[in-house]
């Protein structure tokens, strides 16, 4: 990273504030730095603390600026009209993962058989819950979802969040039905968590970065406060049984898990084309999940509605948005 010229920091302090100078080792230009600044300040002015304000302002910037990430410092991050609490040890939600979010909810409205038949949402490897929160606060009631996740930390956080957000009146007070549970999604005694007889979507945004892209190619910020568990998948047992790729693991169980389910419609996040093109031929190359899920999509970071054809691999597939490649999407052959 190339070193930031002095008279920035002598502008920022100047113009603003030290303590947006403070910020500039990680903000790196004087806009970014003041836009900070800003939030930070009016977290202390919206939050209740012992400290002295200036003194609270000096810790969290000064914590900013060893490069803890500004929403571990704020303790929230906007997810659509929620508002996401995150802490240490669980992922934080990003805006792509919001806009698919938004998608997403939009086709479940749009093809719901009728309003008073639940639509039933799995959301697997929920960390925050922001997925499973996001779709509850957009889809109309009743609802049922179902969050799954091995951390107990994202499970107690998922939890919070519910709660947080129906206290300040962001989510609804339940008719709807929304639980959150700690599990393991590989182990053999998962599916008789999963008792309901249809579900309208499997969702997941799983562990998908190798080890060597993640210590080549994650931001410093990602490797050194993030969740490694969230990001690497460590299953070198079953990436054996399974035969893909490290990287890819999780992708092959969830297809294992949609083939016995048999949900409507599923949605996986990825890393990008090459990650989603593998998955693509994990459903192509399965006779059965093939004929099941005959509508396959690959969705880029912003899903609008305009499509286009590309070849990726052996198989013509309609792309859906703008953007790097950031999701699959399947659809049932009676969903269309």
């Amino acid at each position: 990273m190339p070193r930031l010229r002095p008279s920035l920091f002598w502008t920022a302090r100047r113009d603003i504030s030290p303590f947006a100078a403070l910020l500039l080792r990680v903000c790196r230009d004087v806009p970014s730095a003041a836009n900070e600044l800003r939030w930070i300040r009016e977290h202390i002015a919206l939050t209740s603390s012992p400290a002295p304000p200036k003194f609270r302002l000096w810790k969290l910037c000064e914590k900013r600026a060893k490069g803890t990430p500004l929403q571990y410092v704020l303790g929230t991050q906007p997810f659509g009209g929620l508002e996401i609490k995150c802490r240490p040890g669980v992922l934080i939600p990003r805006h792509e993962t919001e806009a698919y979010t938004t998608e997403l909810a939009q086709i479940l409205v749009r093809h719901q058989p009728s309003s008073s038949t639940p639509l039933s949402i799995l959301d697997l490897c929920t960390g925050t819950g922001c997925i499973a929160l996001g779709l509850l606060s957009l889809l109309p009631s009743p609802v049922h979802i179902h969050g799954i996740d091995i951390s107990p930390t994202a499970i107690s956080l998922a939890n919070t969040n519910l709660h947080h957000n129906t206290r300040l009146g962001l989510l609804p007070p339940q008719p709807s039905s929304i639980h959150f549970t700690p599990a393991d999604i590989f182990s053999p005694f998962l599916l008789p968590f999963l008792t309901q007889p249809t579900w309208d979507l499997l969702i997941s945004n799983p562990p998908y970065i190798s080890r060597g892209a993640f210590a080549r190619e994650t931001a410093r910020a990602v490797r050194n406060y993030e969740p490694r568990l969230a990001l690497v998948p460590d299953r070198d047992g079953e990436t054996a049984v399974l035969g893909c790729a490290s990287e890819d693991v999780f992708y092959a169980r969830l297809l294992q898990l949609a083939g016995i389910l048999a949900p409507r419609r599923v949605f996986f996040e990825v890393a990008g084309i090459e990650q989603a093109a593998r998955v693509v031929d994990m459903v192509r190359g399965d006779a059965r999940l093939s004929g099941f899920y005959p509508q396959v999509e690959i969705w880029r970071d912003s899903p609008h509605e305009e499509y286009e054809m590309q070849r990726v691999r052996n198989y013509e597939v309609p792309f859906r948005g703008s953007g790097g490649a950031r999701g699959v999407y399947l659809c049932r052959h009676d969903q269309r």
